[in-house]
């Protein structure tokens, strides 16, 4: 999706001025999303690190404190970044950024407020239905 790969690079000269290095994985589209934290513990799943993510939708991740899995993914992951992405420099993300700036301050403050301005809508009410009126009618069918 060309939109979110463009929402995503709009800060990725934040993390590169605070040391972080970026390494994009070049064969196709991926959208899970995997951390490996000192080879003690990682995490794997669907979650995005924003508040849309983490407020509205609905996502799964898994924590992982495994040794040896740990030790495989650490070597699959150096693989992939050694063999199929390409490593974004401040130099490259900078090009052209006077045209970017006001469309990443918009996509930022949008993306942080969006979950409150979202929460003044009327909820959905769920459709389901139950199966018995009462507590007596459980306990006779149950029996």
């Amino acid at each position: 999706m060309p939109w979110v790969r463009l929402c995503s690079r709009l800060l990725y000269n934040y993390l590169l001025r605070d040391g972080v290095k970026i390494h994009e994985y070049c064969e196709r589209p991926l959208h899970g999303k995997v951390a490996l934290v000192d080879r003690h513990w990682s995490t794997v799943g669907s979650s995005n690190l924003d508040p849309l993510s983490l407020s509205l939708n609905l996502e799964a991740n898994l924590v992982i404190r495994d040794e040896a899995f740990n030790q495989r993914l650490f070597e699959h992951l150096d693989e992939l970044r050694n063999k199929r992405c390409k490593t974004v420099s401040l130099q490259r993300v900078l090009r052209g950024y006077w045209w970017r700036a006001p469309l990443i301050f918009l996509t930022f403050h949008f993306t942080r407020y969006f979950p409150a301005l979202v929460a003044g809508l009327p909820a959905h009410k769920p459709r389901v239905k139950p199966l018995y009126q009462d507590a007596e009618t459980v306990q006779e069918r149950l029996s």
